[in-house]
């Protein structure tokens, strides 16, 4: 999803960077987005993520790209050396690597100089990582850079006020990028902070659309559906085995009623209408 957002939005990019570096990229602009192929025709495997070129205060160009990793990956290293050395080359200009980390392990791993053995380059790659990402409650600040605001709750989804505070301006303001960012939000939390931000968004003002809230909904109705099918079948499973007389311990009926596998229950009583004793019925599971 960074890579989306810079996609739609390429300033995003000297965000990124700014943030990274703590400090301003003032008089840096026209961010354009640009190809990641090179004439150079580098391999598919040393392609960048995202590259997007931006004017300094001198109007010349400069590159920055933009890179988002979930693990540390030695390999990915030769990849940045590889194009950033052709970029370079090829436009006689600076470039700047950022390394987008959700994790701060990850972070930690790239934040030190890479210099590979017996070589004259020292990589320095600009990292952002949940350290360099600000905490955003305020909406004025999460309608500023609902990009950054969205990556900061996701890197600091354990405090679960920003995670609400941002998912609330994002579900509450229009914009295209709104509910995408959103989605994406929602889709990097745990399924224990997801189900708890979907209940709490069932109550904004206005509503979600049902593809956000739904599924809530849904889950709820199905496991009352399924707990009520399990019912049945434990009822109709008792039915048989009494009316066959085999005789049903109290264990053994608790274990039935409390049993929420219909294709289980389903199974015993078709044993049920045949079997001889319990050991027939039971004796396999």
């Amino acid at each position: 999803m960074p890579l989306e957002m810079i996609c739609r939005r390429p300033g995003f990019a000297l965000e990124l960077l700014a943030w990274g570096l703590r400090g301003n990229v003032d008089g840096y602009h026209d961010a354009c987005l640009e190809s990641v192929e090179l004439n150079e025709r580098l391999p598919t495997e040393y392609a960048a993520d995202s590259v997007v070129s931006v004017k300094g205060p001198d109007g010349r160009k400069r590159f920055v790209i933009v890179e988002v990793q979930r693990r540390f990956s030695r390999r990915k290293i030769w990849s940045w050396v590889a194009y950033v050395g052709a970029l370079m080359g090829r436009h006689e200009c600076g470039v700047m690597l950022v390394v987008v980390c959700a994790d701060r392990a990850t972070a930690d791993r790239y934040r030190e100089p890479i210099s590979p053995a017996e070589s004259c380059l020292i990589l320095c790659p600009v990292v952002v990582g949940p350290d360099e990402l600000p905490v955003l409650r305020e909406r004025e600040d999460v309608l500023a850079s609902p990009e950054i605001a969205t990556l900061s709750a996701i890197a600091h989804q354990d405090d679960f006020k920003t995670v609400v505070a941002v998912a609330t301006t994002l579900a509450t303001f229009d914009d295209e990028r709104s509910l995408v960012y959103y989605d994406y939000l929602r889709g990097q939390l745990s399924d224990e902070l997801r189900a708890e931000l979907e209940e709490i968004m069932l109550q904004t003002k206005p509503r979600l659309p049902d593809r956000f809230t739904r599924p809530i909904e849904l889950e709820a109705e199905a496991r009352g559906e399924a707990r009520g099918e399990a019912r049945g079948e434990a009822r109709l499973l008792l039915t048989v085995l009494e009316a066959r007389g085999l005789e049903i311990t109290q264990a053994r009926r608790e274990a039935i009623e409390s049993c929420t596998d219909t294709d289980l229950l389903l199974r015993w009583g078709s044993r049920g209408a045949t079997a001889s004793n319990l050991d027939e019925v039971f004796g396999d599971d």
